[in-house]
C-alpha cells in the first residue's frame, strides 16, 4: 500500500503567532458573550410568554362564568376593569358548531376558526407569528340554541409589545457585546504587547548580533581564503601532504564564507520592504537558474524536465528570487542520488504564480518534514552533504518577504516536491 505524502510548511513568525492568538482570544470571547446573550434573550422571551399566558388564564377565569356581551354593549365586562383594546387583547365567544364567534370584544384580530380539539381536552393554546391565544370552555346561559357549557372562549393577545421589548433587548445586548469586545480586545492587545516586548527585544538584539558578527567575519574570512590560495600556489608537487592541508583550509574557508553570507541575509530579512520591489520576469529568472545548474545536473546524470510558462511576472527583488530558486534547485540536486529526475514547472494559477521543483531523491520522514525549514537543520545527521542547513530557511524567508508561501510534500525513498506560490504582478 502506497504511503501518503506528508505536507510541511515553514513555522509561523512570532508576530503572526501573536496576531493569531489575539484573534483566537477575541473570537472565543465573542462566542462566550454571544452564547450568554442568546441564553439571556431566551430566558427573557420565556418569562414574557409566561406572563402573557398567566394573564390570559386569569382573564379566562373571570370571563368563563359571564354571558357573552351583546354587540356594542360592554357593561357586562366592566366588572373586570380591563380595556382589552389598549392591552392588544381580544375576547371571542364561540357556539359549538359555528365557525364564527357570536360576540367579540377588544382589539379586532382575525385569528380564523378554532383549532381542532381532542376528546376530553378543556384548555388549549393557539399561536401565530404575532399573537397567542387561550381556548377554554365557557357557560353560555342566555344564548339561544345551545345549552350551558356548549360554548368556547378564546382570549388572544398580540405579541407586538413583546417583540418591541426583544428588539430593545437585542440592541442593548449588541451594544454591550461590542463594547466588551472592544475594551477586552484593546486590553488584551496592550497586555500581550507588554508580555512579548522583552522577547521581541531579545530577538532584535540577537538579530543585530548576527548582523554585526557576519559583517566582522567577512574580513577575516577573506584574508584566510587569500592566504589559503597563496599557499596552494606556492606549494610544489613534492609536498602532497602540505597541499592537502591548504586544500582543506580553502574548502573550510569557502564553506564558512557561504555560512556568513547566509547569516547576513537572514539578519537582514526585516529590511525587505515591498516598496523596494520591482516588476520582474520570473520566467527569465527561472530559465537563467536552470542554465546555471545545467552542468551540475548533467554531471550527476540527472534527467531534467522543464515546463515554465512564458511571461510570468512578479513584484520583488531579483537577487533574492534568484537566491530562492538557486537554493531549491541546489537542494534537489544534492539530495537526489544519481541518476535521478528533477522536474521544474512554473504556471500562473489565478492571482498566484506557482513554482514546483520535484525530485526523485531520498525524501523526508514524518519527523523530519516538520523541521525542514528550520535554521541549521539538515537531513544528514553527519553533516556530510556539504550544506549549511540555512538554504531552505532562507527560501522560506524570501517567500514571506514577497508575500508568498512555500510548502513541501515528501515520501521517504520517493522524493520531495517544493511548491512556491508568489503573488502575480498584473
Amino acid at each position: 500500500m502506497k504511503r501518503p505524502a506528508v505536507i510541511g510548511r515553514p513555522a509561523k513568525t512570532p508576530q503572526r503567532q501573536h496576531r493569531e492568538l489575539w484573534l483566537l482570544y477575541v473570537a472565543s470571547l465573542a462566542g462566550v458573550l454571544l452564547l450568554f446573550a442568546l441564553v439571556l434573550r431566551g430566558a427573557f422571551q420565556q418569562s414574557q410568554m409566561a406572563l402573557i399566558r398567566n394573564d390570559l388564564m386569569a382573564i379566562g377565569e373571570e370571563l368563563s362564568s359571564q354571558p357573552p356581551p351583546k354587540p356594542g354593549d360592554k357593561k357586562e365586562l366592566q366588572r373586570i376593569h380591563k380595556d382589552f383594546a389598549a392591552a392588544h387583547q381580544q375576547v371571542e365567544w364561540f357556539v359549538e358548531g359555528h365557525r364564527q364567534p357570536v360576540a367579540r370584544q377588544g382589539e379586532r384580530r382575525n385569528l380564523g376558526p378554532l383549532p381542532h380539539r381532542r376528546s376530553g381536552q378543556r384548555f388549549l393554546w393557539q399561536q401565530g407569528p404575532d399573537w397567542i391565544s387561550l381556548v377554554r370552555p365557557v357557560d353560555l346561559d342566555g344564548v339561544s340554541g345551545p345549552s350551558r357549557g356548549d360554548g368556547w372562549l378564546r382570549i388572544s393577545e398580540g405579541l407586538e409589545s413583546t417583540e418591541a421589548q426583544l428588539h430593545r433587548l437585542d440592541a442593548s445586548l449588541t451594544g454591550a457585546i461590542l463594547l466588551a469586545l472592544l475594551l477586552s480586545g484593546v486590553s488584551a492587545r496592550l497586555i500581550s504587547r507588554r508580555a512579548v516586548e522583552p522577547l521581541e527585544q531579545s530577538l532584535s538584539r540577537l538579530r543585530q548580533f548576527s548582523l554585526d558578527a557576519s559583517h566582522e567575519l567577512r574580513g577575516p574570512m577573506a584574508a584566510l581564503a587569500a592566504n589559503a590560495e597563496m599557499g596552494l600556489l606556492e606549494t610544489d608537487a613534492a609536498s602532497p601532504s602540505q597541499r592537502r592541508r591548504f586544500e582543506a583550509i580553502a574548502s573550510a574557508t569557502s564553506q564558512m564564507e557561504l555560512l556568513v553570507e547566509d547569516l547576513l541575509l537572514l539578519a537582514r530579512q526585516d529590511e525587505l520592504r515591498p516598496e523596494r520591489f520591482q516588476r520582474l520576469n520570473l520566467s527569465a529568472l527561472i530559465d537563467s537558474q536552470i542554465a546555471l545548474h545545467r552542468d551540475g545536473m548533467d554531471l550527476r546524470q540527472h534527467q531534467v524536465t522543464v515546463d515554465v510558462e512564458a511571461g510570468l511576472t512578479v513584484m520583488g527583488q531579483a537577487s533574492l528570487l534568484q537566491r530562492l530558486l538557486r537554493n531549491l534547485i541546489d537542494n534537489a540536486i544534492r539530495y537526489t542520488p544519481e541518476p535521478g529526475t528533477i522536474g521544474i514547472t512554473a504556471h500562473r494559477r489565478g492571482s498566484l504564480v506557482s513554482i514546483a521543483i520535484q525530485d526523485t531523491g531520498i525524501g523526508l520522514s514524518d519527523d523530519h518534514i516538520s523541521m525542514v525549514f528550520n535554521r541549521f537543520w539538515r537531513a544528514s545527521a553527519d553533516r556530510s552533504d556539504g550544506g549549511s542547513g540555512l538554504g531552505l530557511a532562507i527560501a522560506s524567508h524570501i517567500c514571506s518577504a514577497h508575500g508568498g508561501s512555500i510548502r513541501v510534500t515528501s515520501q521517504p525513498g520517493a522524493g520531495s516536491c517544493f511548491v512556491v506560490e508568489l503573488p502575480a504582478a498584473g
